[in-house]
């Protein structure tokens, strides 16, 4: 007979609770990684087939670099506007004005930046200049940066499992670099994996900081700030930065120009679909945050490089190299003993 004690409910109760967490920590990685394959096949479509990159001067420099930021702009705006209308839906829109004057609320506000135009600019502008199966693992890499940038800054120690983790991941990060790859590998190549590596330190960077808001907040609304907050610096801030006064020593550029043009095409589906997986990604890798802890969420979230890898192989003509696999692997497998005791990872009975 089942036990129907106090405890015995509250135990099966926390242990469902767990499972739903480590799901959504599961499900995270896999919108992730299919969120970048999408975005990388969104420059398939008009106005970026049609555009001429392939000449390797400033001109096609800039051209690239006014893709990534269309990108990236309408990504996260279409991920704040599906977290919206989820938070409208859940009746919690309204607590974004309320939390926003919260402590807590202007952290993941700054958390937001680095994450959005720095973390989101470098990731799009890496998966434009290489292909998302190369830029995914690489980002994977943030809870070993997190754990390098906390010993710094905040003091912490961790113990030899961890940095077994940090060394894994550079030594996969170098796999994946060097992982063969059809046509030669140019400035472009070199240019895009340095800034999917600033991704990768704009990330770690956010969730040092939304981790402290985030435990004071709900997750939901702190998502909607944060998408929010990001999309709104794209418009107001960093697109009219780049293109008064960086691109035009490179030549032509045309953000807001194919913006438009994009808005008038089927690429637009495509960023819609991209930001509706990127976005509930994070509504998921929040509620895992809530549901199991930082450290089991954070080793589920980051399986995303292996998921890019494998959606790319699946559902684009490219064709990963065992080579390839192998150097995702590493930085995932890095990534999780960074993140968490994998003898403890679904110990589901201890959800904290």
């Amino acid at each position: 007979m089942a036990d129907k004690s106090p405890q015995a409910i509250l135990d099966a109760k926390q242990l469902r609770h767990a499972k739903k967490g480590i799901l959504a920590g599961v499900l995270s990685g896999v919108l992730w990684g299919a969120s970048g394959t999408v975005l990388g096949a969104a420059l398939g479509f008009e106005p970026f087939s049609s555009l001429d990159t392939s000449a390797g001067d400033n001109a096609a420099l800039s051209l690239l670099v006014a893709m990534a930021l269309c990108g990236a702009l309408l990504h996260d705006t279409f991920a704040a506007l599906w977290v919206g209308v989820h938070n409208i839906r859940a009746g919690k829109f309204k607590e974004y004005g309320r939390t926003l004057r919260t402590k807590p609320g202007k952290m993941v506000c700054i958390g937001a930046i680095l994450g959005g135009p720095i973390g989101m600019s470098g990731y799009l502008l890496g998966i434009t200049f290489v292909n998302p199966a190369f830029a995914l693992p690489i980002t994977a890499a943030y809870p070993a940066v997190a754990a390098v940038l906390a010993t710094i800054f905040f003091k912490e120690r961790n113990p030899l499992r961890v940095w077994a983790g940090v060394l894994l991941c550079i030594a996969g990060s170098f796999v994946v670099y060097y992982a063969p790859l059809e046509g030669e590998k140019g400035v472009f190549f070199t240019v895009g994996m340095i800034l999917t590596t600033l991704a990768c330190l704009g990330w770690a960077t956010e969730g040092l900081l939304s981790t402290y808001g985030m435990d004071m907040l709900d997750p939901d609304i702190a998502l909607g700030i944060r998408e929010g907050v990001s999309a709104l610096a794209y418009f107001i801030f960093v697109v009219p930065v780049v293109t008064l006064f960086m691109l035009p020593n490179f030549g032509p550029a045309p953000i807001w120009e194919l913006v438009v043009q994009v808005s008038r095409s089927s690429a637009l589906v495509v960023y819609a679909f991209g930001g509706f997986l990127g976005g509930f990604s994070y509504v998921y890798w929040y509620r895992a945050l809530n549901m199991t802890g930082v450290a089991r969420a954070m080793a589920l979230n980051v399986t995303y490089a292996l998921w890019g890898v494998i959606f790319g192989a699946l559902f684009t003509s490219f064709e990963p190299t065992k080579q390839l696999f192998l150097g995702a692997g590493f930085i995932a497998v890095g990534a999780i003993l960074v993140s968490a005791n994998p003898r403890e990872l679904f110990k589901l009975r201890e959800t904290n």
